[in-house]
């Protein structure tokens, strides 16, 4: 038995990665879905692609978080498609290392623009729509990094420590609506912008790996079984919770 039958699933950053992963994972348990990228002609490429491998309805829709109307729109064309939405991921989010004094007000709030501010926006834009219908699970991608500091990454922590603020009060305020709200906290994962940006060599990667419990490195799949647990209803009683996806990592830290 499909655990997402009759679900309708928006996963922002869905194009790549661990929203990829995610976007796949819903969709074989019987959602619709449909994801969002900033680049509209990829995100209707990624979809075709998942269709075609799940058999089940992907759409692609262009989104760049930074703007309100496009939030409104993307949540507009994703109901006028699929006529609801049941399962929202918040996963979409940019990283920047640059150090405390060498960072610049608009690289911070840029951070802040996309990781905050644009989870909050389609919070409130998704939230009403859920709490109109009674039925919701909001699901908000944070990272290990919300609970200890990394220096050289003081926009991006914070920005997800906000992450887990904003889930917190968000499931306090609708929880007695019918819609659920949580947040996953995955440690370092193999995707482009983990390469990218830290796991920069063959050294470095193993030196972390040494450092978790599971002596793996976090693969987007793991991330995503976890946020199949949240969307389904074996998880109608879990809200204002931070699961963290880790191997460990943090106990080691």
């Amino acid at each position: 038995m499909l655990l997402l039958n009759d679900d309708v699933a928006l996963v922002t950053g869905g194009t790549r990665g661990i929203g990829r992963a995610i976007a796949r994972t819903l969709a074989l348990e019987g959602a619709r879905v449909a994801i969002t990228g900033q680049d509209e002609r990829r995100a209707r490429a990624v979809a075709a692609q998942l269709m075609a491998e799940v058999g089940r309805e992907v759409i692609g829709l262009g989104l760049d978080l930074r703007y309100e109307g496009q939030i409104e729109d993307a949540v507009r064309s994703c109901r006028t498609l699929f006529g609801t939405i049941t399962i929202l991921v918040n996963n979409a989010g940019i990283y920047l290392n640059t150090p405390v004094l060498e960072m610049t007000r608009a690289a911070w709030e840029d951070v802040f623009a996309v990781n905050v501010t644009g989870t909050f926006l389609m919070t409130r834009e998704v939230g009403r729509l859920m709490v109109a219908q009674k039925r919701g699970k909001i699901i908000n991608i944070s990272s290990c990094s919300a609970r200890k500091p990394d220096p050289g990454q003081v926009a991006y922590n914070a920005s997800k420590s906000a992450v887990v603020g904003l889930t917190r009060v968000t499931a306090l305020e609708l929880g007695p609506l019918g819609v659920t709200c949580n947040a996953v906290l995955p440690g370092a994962t193999d995707t482009e912008m983990v390469r990218n940006s830290f796991l920069t060599s063959p050294e470095v990667e193993r030196a972390w790996v040494e450092r978790t419990a599971l002596k793996r490195l976090g693969q987007p799949q793991d991330v995503a079984r976890v946020v199949l647990f949240l969307a389904s209803r074996l998880a109608d009683h879990v809200t204002g919770e931070s699961i963290v996806v880790s191997a460990g990592e943090l106990m080691t830290q």
